[in-house]
């Protein structure tokens, strides 16, 4: 039967035409001819950045890395998590991440040469931090506050 989510999956399948390895530690995280030579117009990183950073320096050198995949005026929509110190893959299997506050995350951003436009912070209410399932309870513990 087909649902608004295979309708979805039909439009996205039609428009991403490419899934591409980068590695934001690295100084040039994409290969030269993956995007255009202006750029991208828009990036979008969602709970990656700190999963994939062992501290803030590095953190914040990712940040940088991927500044230079955007075109001049490009924008980076980054989401995250607040004060999380892992990240919950599964029963037994936890990922560190490097635990970040807004302030740093401001400090990074401005240090990485972004222009910070606007910084949502929502705390998470009390009902979502503790799930009924196992796994819900185990990575919504770690996390109060997400910022996008």
């Amino acid at each position: 039967a087909k649902g608004p989510w295979t309708e979805k999956a039909a439009k996205l399948r039609q428009v991403i035409t490419d899934v591409v390895p980068i590695d934001v530690h690295c100084s040039q995280p994409l290969a030269p001819d993956v995007l255009p030579p202006s750029g991208a117009d828009c990036l979008v990183s969602c709970f990656c950045l700190e999963s994939v950073s062992p501290d803030l320096p590095s953190f914040t050198r990712a940040l940088g890395h991927t500044r230079k995949l955007l075109r001049p005026g490009g924008h980076l929509l980054l989401i995250g998590a607040l004060g999380e110190s892992y990240y919950f893959a599964g029963p037994g299997v936890r990922i560190p991440v490097v635990p970040l506050d807004e302030a740093q995350v401001c400090a990074s951003l401005k240090e990485s040469g972004y222009t910070l436009i606007r910084l949502e912070v929502y705390t998470l209410p009390p009902d979502m931090r503790v799930g009924r399932q196992w796994i819900i309870r185990e990575q919504i513990e770690n996390v109060l506050t997400l910022f996008f």
